[in-house]
């Protein structure tokens, strides 16, 4: 179990920073590509979905929009709640996504109208029904009332900051299995491969990277947005598709490509990774 001063700590984050930073250069979330084809699965607008510490962020609303009757976003975090309601609501100084909105709908092959954007948003804040607290660590990892079962649980970015080695992995996606459909998908990403600088490369713009590949808990502390996580868990990209189907899940897709988080001054090689719920 976290204990509340942890919470607490996460609770601080701030959101502003990192929606700023993250997504104002949308062209560099690369992984939008996987979402259109996840979404077009769908026939029609029929489904149910939850954001398993979706952070302040909602890319996977914009993709998923269309598609579903019932969206859900939980985070631990407090600001990064109050970053999603915010803009729910359509209070002053909220994120303005509409840039992002209208990225992602090129992407669908659409125009990207302005006319096209604000429908889109509205759709998104039509169908979001409701902002929650979550916490893997906790025996109730979502409030009652929360639990589902979804026909798409995504979690991007958030198993990687809490877990420390492959069991704990998997315990993870075995804690939050009950939450997705019989039949229906879960979508996990995970930095799998940390690049970093040591201090020599970092004065020479032309040096590579080194690569760290081994199954490892990394504990050094890594800065995004200003916020100190203790440590990252490093999983091979190939093995997550086997997780996942000891878990479980079959039809799985493995999406890999690189991230850079210049203020951290490391690269990610990221997976992200789509599996079908037995």
């Amino acid at each position: 179990k976290m204990s509340d001063n942890e919470e607490q700590r996460y609770d601080n984050f701030d959101a502003e920073t990192y929606l700023t930073q993250f997504f104002s250069e949308i062209e560099s979330y690369i992984n939008l590509p996987a979402y259109v084809e996840l979404f077009s699965r769908f026939q029609d607008a029929s489904i149910t979905m939850l954001d398993f510490g979706g952070g302040p962020g909602i890319i996977p609303l914009i993709a998923s929009a269309p598609k579903v009757t019932r969206y859900i976003h939980a985070d631990l975090a407090r600001n990064n709640r109050t970053a999603v309601e915010r803009w729910w609501k359509t209070a002053p100084g909220a994120f303005d996504w509409r840039e992002n909105i209208r990225f992602y709908l090129k992407l669908e092959g659409k125009r990207g109208s302005k006319e096209e954007v604000a429908e889109r948003e509205a759709l998104m804040r039509n169908v979001l029904a409701g902002v929650v607290h979550c916490n893997i660590k906790d025996k109730r990892i979502v409030p009652l009332g929360y639990e589902g079962p979804y026909d798409v649980v995504s979690c991007l970015s958030c198993l990687d900051c809490v877990c420390k080695s492959t069991d704990e992995l998997i315990d993870a996606i075995n804690k939050m299995s009950p939450l997705v459909k019989n039949g229906g998908y879960f979508i996990m990403e995970c930095s799998t491969v940390l690049e970093d600088y040591t201090p020599e490369q970092e004065q020479d713009p032309d040096a590579q990277y080194i690569v760290r590949t081994s199954v490892r808990y990394d504990p050094s502390t890594v800065k995004v947005a200003g916020f100190e996580y203790d440590g990252f868990f490093y999983e091979k990209g190939e093995n997550l598709a086997k997780l996942l189907e000891s878990c479980g899940y079959t039809d799985i897709n493995v999406n890999d490509y690189i991230y850079e988080n210049p203020e951290a001054r490391y690269k990610d090689n990221i997976s992200l990774v789509v599996g079908r719920k037995l």
